[in-house]
């Protein structure tokens, strides 16, 4: 496997990316940090490895991220699930080569959060482990309810009266199937024999909660 970028930078983003998370406390604060993080273009600089964003004080960083000053660092906790929440989120970035912005869409940072314990005291790989299984699934929910149902997409198409050219990109994620309209849902639903909401992929962040 490719690896994001050359090793020799990853310790660095790393310890960066971990100090820079440090500065919140929560599963809400770290959700807002993860999209400003991607939303800011800097998570886009750690994807290649710019030594000039991995290697910047974490407290300058956080301003480029958020346009805020950081409040002051937790006193006497050097390691916080917050911390680690950042460290191991670069390390699966760059391990992975996936984009921030695609794991978040998998693996918000808050679940990350909540991963702490007893991942903490795991190895990286372990963490990979787990986060492989809930970032790269093969399947989405309408291909894998259309396989249950023992239906191609050509049948589904004909049935649901919705073009297979959509269902195809659908289930590539190449279409956003949380946006498309709803009366196509309804009618693939019916074919399938499930809920709309089965058929919905899940999102980056839950903003009603911020």
């Amino acid at each position: 496997m490719i690896r994001a970028y050359n090793e020799i930078y990853v310790d660095d983003a790393m310890h960066t990316l971990a100090e820079v998370f440090d500065y919140v406390v929560g599963s809400k604060k770290v959700d807002i940090l993860a999209e400003n993080f991607v939303m800011s273009g800097v998570a886009a600089q750690f994807e290649r490895g710019n030594p000039r964003y991995i290697n910047m004080p974490s407290h300058i960083l956080f301003y480029e991220i958020t346009k805020e000053y950081p409040s002051p660092k937790r006193f006497g906790f050097e390691k916080s699930p917050e911390y680690w929440c950042g460290f191991v989120l670069a390390y699966y970035q760059w391990y992975s080569g996936l984009r921030f912005e695609d794991i978040f869409k998998r693996l918000p940072a808050s679940k990350v959060l909540k991963m702490y314990y007893p991942l903490h005291e795991a190895s990286l790989r372990k963490f990979v482990d787990v986060a492989n299984d809930l970032v790269i699934q093969k399947d989405t929910n309408l291909a894998r309810i259309r396989k249950t149902a023992n239906l191609s997409q050509q049948k589904l198409a004909a049935y649901s009266n919705v073009s297979l050219r959509s269902i195809q990109l659908y289930e590539q994620r190449r279409l956003d199937i949380n946006t498309a309209a709803a009366n196509k849902l309804l009618r693939i639903s019916k074919v399938l024999g499930c809920y709309i909401e089965d058929l919905l992929e899940p999102e980056i962040i839950d903003k009603s909660n911020h």
